[in-house]
């Protein structure tokens, strides 16, 4: 008496669908990393002062914290000011070491 293990078709089908579910998610994941790598980034040789269309440009994102109810608008001129002083403060201590 011959006794053959054999597994139902269903059963290996099942395990190819998930390893190919997977091969196309990590290729998709790996392109968009890859992708995001690709890009073009400008560098700053000499950043001096920077104007204030330039400040307010990079705090406009503090404005949509008026969909959640706060002040957008107070917020971001307060990060400003913040960002104001951090730049007075360092361009003092740059001159103070500049000095020595």
């Amino acid at each position: 008496m011959l006794v053959t293990f054999s597994e139902p078709s269903h059963i290996s089908r099942r395990p190819m669908k998930v390893v190919l579910l997977l091969t196309c998610v990590t290729i998709a994941f790996a392109t968009i990393l890859l992708s995001s790598g690709c890009q073009k980034k400008t560098v700053a040789t000499n950043p001096g002062p920077k104007p204030n269309n330039a400040l307010q440009e990079k705090t406009k994102p503090l404005q949509a914290a008026d969909l959640v109810g706060y002040d957008g608008t107070q917020l971001r001129k307060s990060v400003d000011k913040i960002i104001q002083g951090n730049d007075k403060h360092n361009k003092e201590l740059e001159n103070a070491t500049e000095g020595r």
